[in-house]
C-alpha cells in the first residue's frame, strides 16, 4: 500500500512539473501574451465609403461621355452640328455637353435636323442618335467651371453669384484645369463646403494631360475632407479642334438608361470612373474613337478588402492620400492603410482608367 502511494505521489509530481513547463510560455511570459495582444490590435475596423455602392455592375451600363466642348459659338473651329455629329459617327459617344465660354450654345434642335424624343429647359434625349445632351457652359471670368443642366449663359464673373444661380436652377458644376491658376487649397475646399452637391469636383485630365499636377492637388483636397465626402474627378477633351483635340479624354457614367435624372444622380454620387488615352485623337490609329482604355466592371467590398474586377487592364496601382503607390494588387487590404482614402488606376497599353476614391474611416 505505501509502495503505491510513493509511485503515486511520484506521479504527480511529474505530471505537475511538464505541465508548469509547457504552460509557462502562454501564463508566465508577458512577453508572448503582448505578441498576442499586438496581433489583435493591428487587425482595424475601417469603414469603407464606396462610391459604387448602389450600382448594380450585372446591369448597368458604361456610357461614355465628354463634359468639356467648344464650337463656332465661341472659340472652336467647328460648328455645333460637327461637333455633335464627330462624337456620334465616330466616337460613339452617349452624353455630350458642348460648353462654348460665357454662353449655352442650347438646345442641340437650334443646330442638328433630329428631333430629341425628351426633352427639357436643361437636357434632350436623341433617340436616332443614342445620345444624351446636356445644356452647358464654361464660365470664364477668373477661375473657368463647368455649368450643366442649366441656363446660366454669362462669364460668371460673381463667383458666388454665378453658384447661387446654378443652384436655384437645381443645375451642377465644376473646376475647369485648375493646374492653369494658383489658388490654395483652402479656397477650392471652402467652395466644396459651401456648395455641397453643386460643385461636384475637378478636372484631373484635360485636353490629353496638360496639368499633371492636377491629381496631386486632388488627393490634397480630398486628404482634407471627411472620408464620406469628398470630391470626384473628371477627365475631359476641353475639345477647340476636331483633328487634335478628340476622343483622349473621357468618363464612363454608371447609369441604367439615358435620362437627366440618372446623368444627375451618377455624377453627384460618383458613380462613374474616367480615362486618359494618349494617342486617342490619332485619325490613322484603327481603334481610333474605340476607347481602348480598361473598363470597370465590378467592386466588390468585403470586410477591410476591395476588389476591383476589370476587363482588360495589365495592372493597377492603388494611391493613398499623399498620391503615394500602396499596393498592386488587384484586392486590397486597408485595415493597415493610413489614408483618408484609396483610389485605383486601372492600365493597360493604352492607357489609364480612374476609380473615384474610396473613403476610409477607422472605427
Amino acid at each position: 500500500m505505501k509502495k503505491n502511494i510513493l509511485v503515486l505521489s511520484l506521479f504527480v509530481i511529474l505530471v505537475s512539473s511538464n505541465f508548469q513547463s509547457l504552460t509557462s510560455g502562454y501564463f508566465d511570459d508577458n512577453s508572448n501574451v503582448d505578441i498576442i495582444k499586438n496581433k489583435i490590435k493591428t487587425t482595424t475596423e475601417v469603414i469603407i465609403y464606396n462610391p459604387y455602392d448602389e450600382v448594380d455592375f450585372e446591369l448597368t451600363n458604361h456610357y461614355k461621355a465628354n463634359l468639356h466642348t467648344h464650337t463656332t459659338e465661341s472659340d472652336g473651329s467647328s460648328s455645333p452640328s460637327e461637333v455633335i455629329y464627330h462624337y456620334h459617327n465616330n466616337g460613339s459617344y452617349d452624353i455630350l455637353s458642348i460648353t462654348d465660354h460665357n454662353k449655352n450654345t442650347w438646345p442641340w434642335s437650334n443646330w442638328i435636323s433630329e428631333t430629341p424624343l425628351i426633352q427639357s429647359e436643361s437636357s434632350e434625349y436623341y433617340q436616332e442618335l443614342g445620345m444624351l445632351a446636356i445644356s452647358g457652359n464654361e464660365m470664364s471670368y477668373g477661375h473657368h467651371r463647368g455649368s450643366f443642366l442649366n441656363d446660366y449663359s454669362y462669364s460668371g464673373i460673381f463667383l458666388k453669384f454665378s453658384f447661387w444661380y446654378i443652384k436655384r436652377q437645381n443645375g451642377l458644376s465644376i473646376f475647369h484645369h485648375p493646374g492653369r491658376y494658383n489658388f490654395e487649397d483652402d479656397w477650392y475646399n471652402k467652395f466644396f463646403d459651401n456648395y455641397n452637391d453643386l460643385i461636384l469636383g475637378i478636372e484631373v485630365y484635360n485636353q490629353g494631360d496638360r496639368y499633371q499636377d492636377d491629381r496631386l492637388l486632388w488627393d490634397r483636397l480630398n486628404s482634407e475632407r471627411f472620408p464620406n465626402d469628398l470630391i470626384w474627378g473628371f477627365s475631359n477633351d476641353d475639345m477647340h479642334h476636331i483633328i487634335s483635340h478628340s476622343f483622349r479624354n473621357y468618363q464612363y457614367l454608371l447609369m441604367n438608361n439615358l435620362s437627366e435624372e440618372e446623368f444627375r444622380d451618377s455624377l453627384i454620387n460618383g458613380e462613374f470612373y474616367f480615362s486618359y488615352e494618349p494617342n486617342g485623337s490619332i485619325r490613322q490609329n484603327s481603334n481610333y474613337g474605340l476607347a481602348m482604355t480598361p473598363k470597370l466592371i465590378d467592386v466588390i467590398i468585403n470586410e477591410n478588402f476591395i476588389e476591383l474586377k476589370d476587363y482588360d487592364a495589365n495592372r493597377i496601382e492603388w494611391y493613398d492620400d499623399n498620391s503615394q503607390i500602396v499596393s498592386t494588387d488587384f484586392i486590397i487590404n486597408v485595415s493597415d492603410i493610413d489614408s483618408n482614402f484609396v483610389r485605383a488606376v486601372l492600365v493597360n497599353e493604352y492607357g489609364f482608367s480612374y476609380t473615384q476614391p474610396f473613403g476610409l474611416e477607422k472605427s
